[in-house]
């Protein structure tokens, strides 16, 4: 390890084109390029960087988009939740489960 207590360095090389997507990218996050890097690492440890888990992942997010906009999803129950708030969080939690991951 080095002075830093958490984390070691490492030198990266991109090419141009990469490293400046790379700065647009984290200007649009507000993050730095070591987070979004440790980020795409850990992506790839887990195995969680394959089409078919994104494509999972983005049809989900989208079907809680689509629940949320139906109108007959809106109909609340007495807990005050609507019926498209009630199947939300059921497919956040098999997002949650099976990819491990903050929303």
């Amino acid at each position: 390890m080095s002075r830093f207590k958490t984390v070691a360095p490492l030198m990266v090389y991109l090419d141009p084109k990469e490293l400046a997507q790379l700065k647009k990218y984290a200007n649009k996050l507000s993050k730095t390029f070591s987070q979004i890097v440790r980020e795409g690492v850990s992506m790839r440890l887990a195995g969680t960087d394959d089409p078919y888990s994104n494509g999972l992942k983005d049809g989900l997010n989208k079907a809680m988009e689509l629940a949320q906009k139906t109108k007959g999803s809106q109909m609340k129950f007495p807990s005050g939740k609507s019926f498209g708030d009630l199947v939300c969080d059921e497919i956040y939690a098999f997002i949650h489960e099976r990819f491990r991951e903050e929303k």
